[in-house]
């Protein structure tokens, strides 16, 4: 069948907007790790839905916030990561827990507000949902119920896995020239897996583990048939499992592993997260933010499992296997930008197999978000 989606879902920067009112600030997004906020005053900043995103540990609770002082709209915290209370280094302007004005360098002499001004002046707050060791942000001023976007099987399933990640965790972001929905398209699609990644993904889905594979020899790995997808909201978000053997190292004896190995776990959590686990040892989160209808940012949070002991060369492991992770994407990326650079007004619209239920429903639900309905 033909998608129902066309050229200017992906080219248009109206349907961008769109996109980030309708469903970007309307849903629950994932955020960070609460591990990285264990410390008081600890911090992550990012960009959801082209909004400039603050999480802060306030004294034991996470809390999220614009980042952005009320005064001139200058990002309080910098950094992706870091530690310090929130303190606007444009003019000094300090802020509580609420958010509201703790003091102002100077108030008396330079501002004079009256106090209805300045109880106004507080930094605008954002829901939050901790699942396990994960943050999820919501942007609305009356966000739905975590519930309605993902069923409680995926909720109790994510609070499991992430209670197992290690303390240290690697962040990288990578910007690509294509827009946001190719590449969760592409991580639904299995099917591009033995013609995209021959060498550096496919082996591990083999018995033998084969690094010299070329294409002449690829065998079709199992591709999950799925039955018809409900085009509800929660369905979007599901959780798959396929047989994967990773070479042996040193310090795989040293983690305590989640389940019992051998296998790729699968998380698609709508709209823009990927997150899947390798053989119970590594975690990886890939999370798509669009930036304009033709490039999007690809952030990655990697982790391995809980050290049993420590390991002095877990900075250089979490390297590595951030490495290999954005060298896959790298891979996907030179196909997918050569897709994006050909859409054009006359495209025509594409075609999907029976086994890509998953991306028909996507669209679907997608765009009956963007015509504001309720798919829950």
């Amino acid at each position: 069948m033909q998608s129902i989606l066309s050229h200017f879902h992906y080219t248009d920067p109206g349907i961008l907007e769109q996109e980030r009112s309708k469903i970007f600030r309307q849903l629950w997004l994932f955020a960070c790790l609460s591990s990285t906020l264990a410390a008081p005053n600890a911090y992550a900043s990012l960009s959801l839905a082209g909004q400039p995103v603050l999480i802060q540990n306030c004294n034991g609770e996470i809390r999220a916030f614009k980042n952005q002082c009320p005064h001139r709209l200058v990002p309080l915290q910098a950094e992706g990561f870091g530690q310090s209370p929130m303190r606007c280094p444009y003019h000094g302007w300090t802020f509580n827990n609420d958010g509201s004005v703790k003091s102002i360098p100077h108030e008396s002499n330079l501002y004079n507000f009256s106090s209805e001004e300045r109880e106004k002046l507080c930094m605008k707050r954002y829901a939050v949902e901790i699942v396990g060791n994960m943050i999820f942000i919501n942007l609305s001023e009356n966000p739905l119920p975590i519930e309605k976007q993902f069923t409680p099987e995926i909720l109790d399933k994510l609070r499991d896995i992430s209670t197992h990640f290690s303390a240290q965790t690697a962040h990288i972001t990578v910007e690509v020239d294509y827009n946001w929905k190719l590449q969760y398209e592409n991580v639904l699609d299995y099917n591009h897996v033995p013609y995209v990644h021959p060498q550096s993904f496919l082996p591990l889905l083999t018995k033998d583990n084969s690094s010299n594979l070329t294409k002449k020899k690829i065998e079709q790995p199992s591709i999950p048939f799925f039955p018809d997808v409900p085009s509800t909201l929660n369905a979007q978000s599901y959780h798959t499992r396929a047989a994967l053997k990773i070479p042996p190292q040193p310090w795989h004896s040293m983690v305590d592993r989640y389940g019992e190995g051998g296998f790729f776990e699968n998380f698609f959590l709508f709209p823009n997260v990927n997150f899947n686990c390798a053989e119970g040892m590594v975690f990886k989160i890939e999370q798509y933010e669009p930036l304009t209808p033709s490039r999007t940012a690809v952030r990655f949070t990697m982790a391995v499992a809980k050290e049993k002991q420590r390991i002095r060369a877990l900075p250089a492991i979490l390297s590595g296997c951030i490495r290999n992770d954005v060298n896959v994407l790298h891979e996907d990326r030179m196909y997918l930008e050569r897709l994006q650079k050909g859409l054009h007004a006359g495209s025509p619209k594409v075609h999907h197999g029976q086994y890509e239920r998953y991306l028909i429903s996507f669209a679907q639900v997608y765009e009956k978000l963007l015509k504001g309905e309720r798919p829950w």
